[in-house]
């Protein structure tokens, strides 16, 4: 009783602290989860006890956005003994990015990690972690500021000073004045302000990244008045620096060759602001010729950094020596920074701008295919051929409901194994079930999330994240299509939303084929019963009739046998007229008068046998498994409403019946009893 006195006591005292504190075991599951931890967060202990500490409800991440789970997990990254402290973000339970600050103390069994216990705390409003908070707000913006006197451009095209913008960003206040220096480069370099809008002016007002290169380099050489410029941007795969654009030089000399790593370029990519060289003055110089026949004299390179990384080098070329003043260099450097931020943004719009496009190309096929085909199959694989490809999946399936409403049969599939796609039903998966109430369901790690059943499955055909979306037609969900990754992934809105417009075309398909296929199969069936009444109305020979219905029902109906059953002249047992498509010792198994199945339909009703090797009202339930019979449908056959006798449809595999399946039968069974009745009549009247 002490130590539960002193567990309740130190369970209330962490209860009622402001921090938020929570224990992770070895296993990486939360044991522990306080009040200041569901005050911060939004999650109540009952919602966070038992989940993995890596689950997506957190999602630590770093003020880049990066998820620490996966790589920079302590945890798994191995920790010493002394506690750890780091500044981090959690997702709260309203969507809300918390800013806190973490200290991770270690347990130990032995030498080897057993868990840990956290505690954080939310520094939002804390001005000391201004700083981190504005290097993670400027991942979601861009700041223009003057690279000469380092102005805030904000809304409407008005500019702020950097310390009034500091101030107003929480830094505390500044004093305004202006030094004469300052007042100097002002006024004296008013031409540079100028020039300088303008040609920021120019390269923003464009997203087409061929645009924004030539505008940049013809720029350059107008307001510097230079000879020529020339831009190169670095290639990540081959290292190299690829011409990009160029003005005032020949083609001659703009593809004279593969440059190397000259002098300057070193210089550029090393990081300094601005570099000068000589080319007359290198007599090693690779195309010293070449630039002495084009008239260059100095070449000017200024590395292109967009944040810290140089992506390219931007080149002035002059027909004589030039001093540059320091001015003239701040000049170009700020020059050579707006070109990186118009180049990157422009490659950004160009990246999406062709993954939209990639989108539209598959959308508009499987729309195309859907207007031109009736064939659903055709239109399935389509799909889930076309999805991994533009989407970067590693598979797709799209499994259907049946007549029934209530099961999912697979339709169609595409990158997964024989023993995955027969693990079992999943209609019963929790994701499914979500998904057939009209709501897309995005699982981002599938051998953790418990709305999956066949975790282990999943890990061993690689599966690491699922996407689950309603197929609907005309309002009603028809079936769910599913997304499979090989590795984890946060689902993007356009994605989920690119894939529910394909689901839609998928049961718009869908829909489309099945009212075909169910007109042309009324028209069978209306062909089929004009035949037999036909046969019925030219013949009198019961032996001629019965065995053109048992022959044409399987036939229309895509089953595998038929057989007609009359009672005899007792009204008590039932006698063979007519089979088609079964062995004679299947037909020789026994009498079937006391079959369940048989006295319900002799009762009046139609009755769907949808597994004749279990259920209990078939008598012969191992010979319907030797001889491959899955389904039956067992039909009245009445007269003056009077029952003769039955007629069964047997099938090879388990199927659900259809209403305007049962009703053929139904009117096929009603034509053999009005043969049979005439013949009766007929044969009376003759003897």
């Amino acid at each position: 009783m002490v130590f539960d006195k002193k567990t309740r006591f130190c369970a209330e005292v962490l209860d009622n602290i402001a921090d938020g504190v929570y224990v992770v075991g070895g296993n990486r599951k939360i044991l522990y989860w306080n009040k200041g931890a569901a005050r911060i967060t939004g999650y109540q202990p009952a919602e966070m006890v038992g989940q993995n500490c890596y689950c997506d409800l957190l999602r630590h991440e770093d003020e880049r956005g990066n998820a620490l789970c996966d790589s920079g997990c302590p945890l798994t990254a191995g920790m010493d003994e002394e506690p750890l402290q780091r500044n981090l973000f959690l997702r709260a339970k309203d969507g809300r990015k918390v800013l806190v600050e973490e200290h991770i103390s270690p347990l130990f069994a032995g030498k080897k990690i057993s868990g840990a216990i956290i505690a954080f705390r939310d520094v939002s409003a804390f001005k000391g972690l201004r700083p981190f908070q504005l290097r993670t707000e400027k991942l979601d913006r861009l700041i223009p500021i003057c690279g000469w006197c380092k102005k805030i451009r904000k809304e409407a095209d008005t500019w702020e000073q950097l310390e009034a913008f500091l101030t107003g960003e929480g830094f505390g206040d500044f004093t305004h004045s202006m030094c004469p220096a300052c007042a100097e480069k002002i006024f004296s370099k008013k031409i540079y302000l100028e020039n300088y809008q303008n040609i920021c002016k120019a390269i923003s007002t464009s997203l087409s990244l061929d645009e924004v290169l030539k505008l940049i380099v013809t720029n350059v050489v107008k307001v510097m008045n230079v000879k020529a410029s020339l831009l190169r941007l670095l290639n990540r795969e081959t290292n190299q620096l690829e011409l990009a654009a160029s003005h005032g030089l020949s083609r001659g000399y703009v593809n004279k060759g593969p440059v190397a790593y000259d002098a300057s370029i070193d210089d550029a990519l090393a990081g300094k602001t601005v570099s000068i060289y000589d080319i007359t003055a290198d007599r090693g110089a690779k195309y010293r010729k070449e630039a002495e026949r084009e008239g260059i004299r100095s070449i000017l390179s200024i590395p292109l950094r967009f944040n810290a990384e140089v992506i390219g080098v931007l080149r002035m070329y002059t027909a004589e020596p030039i001093e540059y003043s320091e001015e003239d260099m701040k000049f170009v450097a700020a020059i050579a920074e707006q070109a990186a931020i118009a180049i990157m943004n422009a490659r950004m719009f160009e990246k999406s701008l062709s993954k939209e496009r990639e989108y539209l190309n598959v959308f508009q096929s499987v729309t195309k295919t859907v207007s031109s085909t009736l064939n659903v199959s055709e239109v399935l694989d389509l799909i889930v051929r076309k999805i991994p490809e533009v989407m970067n999946l590693k598979a797709v399936t799209i499994r259907l409901l049946d007549s029934t409403g209530k099961k999912l049969h697979l339709a169609s599939s595409s990158g997964l194994s024989e023993r995955y796609l027969n693990r079992g039903p999943v209609d019963a998966e929790e994701n499914v079930i979500e998904a057939l109430n009209e709501k897309p369901v995005a699982i981002y790690d599938v051998s953790s999330d418990s709305r999956i059943r066949y975790r282990r499955e999943a890990a061993e055909e690689g599966i690491k994240s699922i996407l689950t979306l309603p197929i609907s037609a005309h309002g009603k969900v028809i079936g769910v299509m599913r997304l499979l990754t090989g590795w984890p992934r946060h689902f993007s809105e356009d994605e989920i939303a690119f894939a529910a417009s394909l689901a839609e075309q998928c049961g718009t398909a869908i829909e489309n084929a099945r009212m075909y296929e169910l007109q042309c199969r009324e028209m069978q069936y209306l062909k089929a019963i004009q035949e037999v009444s036909k046969a019925v109305s030219s013949t009198l020979d019961i032996q001629e009739i019965l065995p053109l219905i048992v022959r044409k029902i399987p036939e229309i109906m895509q089953a595998k046998a038929a057989t007609i059953r009359l009672l005899d002249e007792t009204g008590k047992k039932l006698e063979l007229a007519a089979a088609y498509g079964l062995s004679g010792k299947y037909l020789q198994r026994g009498p079937v008068d006391a079959e369940e199945s048989i006295s319900l339909a002799l009762g009046g009703e139609p009755l769907a046998i949808y597994d004749a090797t279990t259920d209990p009202r078939i008598s012969y339930r191992d010979a319907a498994k030797e001889e491959g019979i899955k389904s039956i449908l067992v039909v009245p056959i009445v007269v003056r409403k009077k029952i003769i006798g039955i007629m069964r449809l047997l099938t090879g595999e388990f199927r659900e019946f259809a209403p305007e399946e049962i009703a053929f039968a139904v009117a096929l069974a009603e034509q053999g009893g009005i043969a049979i009745e005439n013949a009766r009549m007929y044969g009376k009247l003759k003897g």
